[in-house]
């Protein structure tokens, strides 16, 4: 019994791409571009230092 759920592939420079993390966090409270602006600061990091280790 084979599930047809794709496998979800991020976008190029991102592990988690705010899209997704939106719709787990739900309602935001206050300014959403500032919590989108950290996320994807936070977002890059993460994907740099992933990058750094895998090169290694």
């Amino acid at each position: 019994m084979a599930e047809n759920k794709k496998a979800f592939v991020p976008e190029a420079g991102t592990c988690v791409p705010w899209k997704v993390k939106r719709e787990e966090l739900g309602e935001i409270p206050g300014n959403e571009e500032i919590v989108k602006k950290e996320w994807e600061k936070l977002e890059a990091f993460a994907y740099a230092f992933i990058w750094f280790w895998v090169q290694r």
